[in-house]
């Protein structure tokens, strides 16, 4: 079958439905395995108390939480994107643009680009904090804040350690899978699909951009989240190499795992998420979508004389 010819509408839609299908499905097997092998390995039931997954300041749950944490993540994202790939009967390294190796400017580039990213992350982050809902969807803004508040208060537990192994643990579970699950899903699968469809390469990045950050059910951190994602599905177009947002993905989560057992909270607050607020004024966010334009101009430049090599 030739997956670079445009499918029809129902062709596409169908692939989507099962994609769906294929990250609800994904998620149970996992998240079941995941409570059996707990029974086992920590004692903990968690299909006859499911609350002890909220018991996030239980140091002695956080192993299982962490391994909940990965297993979830596998099943919602990796293990949906290879199956569709396998239902489809399409080479994994062909179909997901796996290439041998990464160059080196892509490498430091991709890191180069999270660090410039941080002040208009950070500004994004307060736009989108400070929004508010009409009044009568108050409760429904209470339910948004409320759930943003249980997320930060779940990573705070799960980040704050002073042990190394924990260190590399929590590097793995939240910047190394996510970084190779996500993109598989978001941009090896979704990004490839909606490009076909559509036939405008922008518009996939977007649309994926979007879906990416709303699947991760964060009202108020969704603009800093979707402009990720854009950052992410534009090296992916450029490069035609899946390795290359994995790399910008693990380095995006991995630099806030770093910051969080070097630095305090109160430190992390002052000197790491006020960057690029009013609080460090407004300009140096404009300087850093200035640089990071730049940046990505250039990064452009070079996977363009790289293929043409």
């Amino acid at each position: 079958m030739n997956y670079d010819k445009r499918p029809t509408a129902v062709k596409f839609l169908v692939r989507l439905l099962m994609l769906l299908i294929m990250m609800v499905v994904g998620n149970l097997i996992f998240v079941g395995l995941a409570a059996g092998i707990s029974i086992i390995a920590w004692d903990y039931n968690f299909f006859s108390q499911p609350e002890l997954l909220t018991q996030i300041g239980n140091t002695d749950m956080m192993p299982a939480v962490r391994f909940f944490q990965a297993m979830q993540t596998i099943g919602m994202f990796l293990f949906p994107a290879i199956a569709w790939i396998w239902l489809y009967d399409k080479p994994l390294q062909r179909g997901l643009k796996i290439k041998p190796h990464i160059t080196n400017e892509a490498f430091f580039g991709t890191l180069l680009m999270v660090i410039i990213a941080l002040p208009m992350i950070n500004a994004l982050a307060a736009i989108n904090e400070a929004m508010n809902l009409p009044e009568w969807l108050s409760a429904l803004e209470q339910n948004f804040r409320s759930t943003e508040e249980r997320a930060m208060e779940f990573m705070e537990a799960l980040l704050n350690t002073e042990s190394v192994g924990i260190l590399f643990m929590n590097l793995l579970v939240i910047a190394v899978l996510p970084a190779i699950s996500e993109e598989v899903l978001f941009r090896g699968v979704l990004q490839n699909e909606i490009e076909r469809i559509t036939q405008r390469p922008v518009i996939s990045v977007l649309i994926a951009a979007l879906v990416f950050s709303a699947l991760h059910y964060q009202f108020f951190t969704f603009l800093p989240r979707v402009a990720l994602g854009v950052m992410l599905g534009l090296v992916y177009l450029w490069s035609r190499n899946l390795w290359v947002p994995i790399a910008l993905h693990f380095f995006n989560n991995g630099l806030s795992v770093l910051a969080w057992f070097w630095l305090s909270p109160e430190q992390i607050e002052k000197s790491v998420d006020n960057i690029g607020t009013t609080y460090y004024m407004w300009p140096l966010a404009i300087v850093s979508v200035v640089l990071l334009i730049a940046l990505m101009y250039g990064l452009h430049k070079h996977f363009r004389r790289y293929h043409h090599s």
